[in-house]
């Protein structure tokens, strides 16, 4: 356990939940919540030059996914927690936290006013047990290998290529892209592109 009171850092693009949050927390004598950032960039300007304890992330950041930029948020300070806070509270986007070095996965639609105890339960244990994770992931009855998540969140990243650039980049022949594209649409009764990636974005399979 660290020392007390647990120094905690907030970072979330709403700057009312954000203070909320903040409000919430510091009436407890144990917690001090000393910054708040709204923005990346000025979170990760603080995070690899000044002390915290506890960092508290959401994860879908102004369209961006603070999870791709956790090398740079853990660049030179890597002894601090983070609990990941999202609405997307899916076991896929959960499994790509974990691996990306968070210690708590917390859906914003549960209750927070236990967020105390999830706060101090992150430094009690060590991490969230990671396990042996299926090479399957199912949201609201839609099954998706892992692989055709990788393909969908691509089509949606890289929208400006074409079949054979982006084929390239996920190191697959064109064929083979072809092929999942036309699996896909069938598993989400799709008939596009454009309409596929709206899927994946109203099932959070995709941060935007």
């Amino acid at each position: 356990m660290t020392n007390l009171p647990i120094k905690i850092v907030i970072a979330d693009d709403n700057r009312f939940f954000c203070d909320a949050l903040k409000d919430s927390l510091n009436t407890h004598q144990e917690l001090n919540v000393t910054n708040i950032f709204t923005t990346l960039k000025e979170l990760i300007a603080y995070t690899n030059n000044c002390k915290l304890d506890l960092l508290i992330l959401d994860v879908n950041f102004n369209g961006e996914c603070s999870l791709d930029f956790m090398n740079q948020i853990k660049e030179r300070n890597k002894d601090f927690k983070i609990i990941a806070l999202t609405t997307m509270n899916n076991n896929f986007i959960k499994e790509k936290a974990l691996k990306k070095g968070v210690d708590i996965f917390v859906g914003k639609d549960g209750d927070l006013a236990n967020f105390k105890t999830i706060i101090i339960n992150c430094f009690t244990n060590k991490s969230e047990k990671k396990g042996k994770t299926s090479s399957k992931v199912t949201i609201d009855n839609y099954t998706f290998t892992k692989r055709k998540l990788e393909i969908l969140q691509a089509l949606f990243m890289h929208s400006d290529k074409n079949e054979k650039e982006l084929s390239a980049i996920l190191h697959i022949t064109e064929s083979s892209l072809k092929s999942h594209k036309r699996e896909l649409f069938e598993i989400t009764n799709t008939k596009s592109t454009p309409e596929l990636i709206k899927f994946g974005i109203q099932k959070s399979l995709i941060v935007a």
